[in-house]
């Protein structure tokens, strides 16, 4: 701390959590119960549902005191030339989302930028945009560098709890690209032109990496313009 206060240090870190201006714009606010010296409660409902943290404050319009992914430091970055490719989704097929990193300040200095998508015209309830992507750069002053972060398919997605798959429905998808999720400076679209399930036979909640020995994944099959894939 000592270093990053005298400067030593350029401070990179980011926001986990969004921080309001107060505690009635939280989002999970009307689950808060009343305050009861006598009482503790065993248990707590919240009611936000999908709509966690920044999710929530964008679905209100309430911009809070500090966004999710905000942080300081000591220097600037300017975001420039976005290209995404392919700019039409191709089921497994990754989508690779390119832009310029420039460090505008005096001071070498690390960001982290995000990467949010946002569905155009859901079927069902959905966040207006989630992060689904990032990736930190340092930079020394005066500094460019060309960037890429990868998407897939599944950055798409959404749970059909009546199906039980994850579909990405035929649809315009916003790319929004940025330093927080309030500081946005770049902005693209990706379309995906038919509807695919990503179906998953296994509820093992290991991420993928640590389950490469155990599963198998087929290729996907397109029936009838949908592309299904299955894992063993």
């Amino acid at each position: 701390m000592a270093e990053i206060l005298f400067g030593k240090i350029n401070p990179s870190g980011k926001l986990p959590i969004s921080i309001e201006r107060n505690i009635e714009d939280n989002p999970a606010y009307a689950s808060f119960p009343k305050f009861d010296n006598q009482n503790t409660l065993a248990e707590m409902d919240y009611k936000d549902d999908l709509m966690l943290g920044y999710r929530g404050y964008e679905k209100k319009g309430i911009k809070p005191l500090y966004p999710f992914g905000y942080g300081l430091s000591y220097t600037t970055f300017g975001y420039s030339n976005i290209k995404v490719t392919p700019g039409v989704a191709v089921g497994n097929t990754p989508i690779k989302v390119s832009f310029d990193l420039t460090n505008t300040g005096k001071v070498g200095g690390s960001e982290v930028a995000q990467l949010y998508v946002g569905q155009q015209n859901p079927k069902v309830e959905r966040p207006i945009k989630e992060l689904k992507g990032y990736k930190k750069v340092f930079l020394k002053p005066g500094e460019s560098k060309r960037v890429t972060i990868e998407l897939n398919d599944r950055s798409l997605a959404y749970f059909d709890v009546k199906t039980n798959q994850w579909v990405v429905d035929a649809d315009t998808f916003n790319l929004s690209l940025g330093g927080s999720s309030q500081d946005i400076r770049l902005n693209a679209k990706l379309v995906n032109s038919f509807r695919q399930e990503l179906s998953t036979t296994t509820s093992n909640p290991l991420p993928r990496s640590a389950l490469n020995s155990v599963l198998v994944e087929k290729p996907p099959v397109k029936t009838g313009g949908v592309f299904q894939q299955t894992v063993e």
